[in-house]
């Protein structure tokens, strides 16, 4: 008879000898007061089934290393109850190492090379609300049965799958129907998932298949057809408030009509406030996202040209662009940066002409052609105050900078693509002066930049000056920091001579931060 543990901790038992487990095999009816339980690096060692309602009444779980587990732990928290499976190749099905014998209070299940949930699993999850799927086969398996007439939610309202391989298009459909509390959804490297419908369900791109192929539609043509495809039903419309598709590639937005009119593009998810996608191939030719965004973050999505196809986006506050094309250029930024929009962030990574030749008041072009007043040049200001771009030229240009003097409050120039700038040109350096309100001032990754442009003591407003792999600086130009300057930061990649030159300044300025 074992005495009443309520900790039990096995390590590094390679073969358990002389461990008084008949087959090494522990049951939970052996440690009914058990609180914590850990079993580590123990191959041959193997647990039996461990019923749901056992695990729940202990406090913490951790298994690592045995057969069928690289890691098994489950914890309770102030951030809820948790519960994380990692598998190995011989893991088959949940039911080997874990029975839901109950509806339980898991709140977070995490699961890293398992095999797919089943509807039964899922009809015991009645308390979760975050699901983190990766590196597995499959999500979901079948959700028909026995039981597909039973009519069944599940208050989740965080999904994040990572490296699925099987018809993760075709689980996600089945899924999302059961989920009318979801209001975040993160897809990462899911290549199997092409084709991106919103605002329908099964039923009716069915019907709507049907009627466009006359009722000729051949089994093998409809299936290759739904090969691929994810369909948000239209719930999300109101649940949905964060959407990330992250490095899948063949994704495209349908368009929806070809299905039905009015359907969709992601126009259709009108409660969407944050939005991530990368590799995004589809027609920039109208509106794609829905005026309710706040934030938007796109990588790699080629063809937009300009931001006309964003210019809807009224409620947008922050706007992150990368690598989506050399030759994208700014138009129609203006109509989020002036009355109307709330942009105040924008982050512009890898389109090096961004800016240029853009003038932002274009009736003050005309003015000029016609001989205009000086005075009424200035029209509308602009709602930015964080910019963070790599188009140097373009930016430092006096229209533009007049356009944001009186709004931008942080500027991050960087020199990824100034390769041989060894300075700034005079029309450049007077570009900056009118930023009268700004406040910090970053220079990155200026390879062959020798020196800072001059005349920043004129930035009256400047009190963080910061310098990051800027390794040819070796001073700062004489007379060039401002009264108002609190920070002067010389970081990452930078050279001895400008540190030296900076340590040489302290008493001068309240903080200097050299790496």
């Amino acid at each position: 008879m074992f005495p009443p543990l309520q900790v039990l901790i096995i390590r590094k038992c390679p073969k358990l000898l002389g461990f008084p487990f008949s087959n090494h095999i522990i049951s939970p009816d052996w440690f009914p007061k058990l609180q914590k339980l850990e079993i580590c690096d123990c191959p041959e060692f193997f647990l039996s089934v461990i019923p749901m309602s056992w695990i729940e009444s202990l406090c913490h779980v951790l298994i690592l290393q045995v057969k069928l587990l690289q890691k098994l732990e489950w914890s309770k928290s102030s951030d809820g109850v948790n519960l994380l499976i990692k598998g190995t190749g011989d893991l088959h099905s949940i039911d080997q190492v874990l029975v839901f014998d109950k509806e339980t209070g898991l709140e977070k299940l995490t699961l890293d090379k398992c095999p797919p949930l089943e509807l039964k699993h899922l009809l015991m999850l009645t308390s979760l609300k975050t699901l983190f799927v990766q590196n597995s086969v499959g999500l979901v398996g079948p959700l028909g049965g026995g039981q597909s007439d039973v009519e069944w939610q599940l208050p989740v309202e965080y999904i994040k799958i990572n490296n699925l391989n099987g018809n993760t298009g075709e689980e996600m459909t089945e899924l999302l129907p059961h989920l009318p509390k979801l209001s975040k959804l993160e897809i990462w490297d899911c290549k199997n998932i092409k084709k991106l419908v919103v605002g329908m369900d099964v039923q009716q791109t069915t019907s709507e298949a049907s009627e466009m192929g006359g009722g000729e539609i051949t089994a093998a043509a409809a299936e290759e057809e739904d090969d691929g495809v994810l369909l948000f039903p239209p719930h999300l419309s109101d649940s949905l408030r964060e959407l990330q598709f992250i490095s899948v590639p063949e994704l495209v937005l349908v368009d929806p009509s070809t299905l039905c009119p009015g359907g969709g593009w992601l126009q259709a998810l009108r409660s969407l406030q944050r939005l991530t996608m990368s590799g995004l191939s589809t027609s920039f030719s109208c509106h794609l996202f829905p005026s309710s965004l706040q934030f938007l973050e796109l990588w790699d999505v080629k063809g937009m040209g300009t931001l006309e196809p964003l210019s809807n986006l009224s409620s947008l506050t922050r706007l992150e662009l990368h690598s989506c094309g050399e030759d994208l250029k700014c138009q129609g930024l203006w109509s989020l940066l002036t009355t109307g929009g709330q942009l105040n962030e924008l982050e512009v990574r890898a389109s090096p002409r961004f800016f240029a030749d853009w003038d932002p008041n274009p009736r003050r072009a005309l003015e000029d052609a016609e001989g205009g007043e000086e005075q009424q040049t200035q029209l509308v200001s602009s709602t930015l105050r964080e910019l963070w771009t790599d188009d140097i030229a373009g930016l430092l240009a006096a229209p533009v900078c007049r356009f944001l003097s009186s709004s931008l409050t942080k500027l991050t120039l960087l020199g990824v693509s100034c390769e041989g700038m060894e300075r700034f040109i005079k029309e450049q350096e007077d570009a900056l002066q009118p930023l009268s309100s700004l406040q910090e001032l970053m220079f990155w990754c200026f390879k062959d930049l020798q020196q800072l442009p001059a005349g920043l003591r004129n930035l009256t407003s400047l009190e963080i000056l910061s310098v990051n792999y800027c390794p040819a600086i070796s001073s700062l130009p004489n007379d060039a920091l401002p009264d108002s300057l609190k920070k002067l930061e010389v970081l990452y990649n930078c050279s001895k001579e400008l540190k030296q030159y900076c340590r040489g300044l302290e008493g001068t300025i309240p903080e200097i931060c050299i790496l």
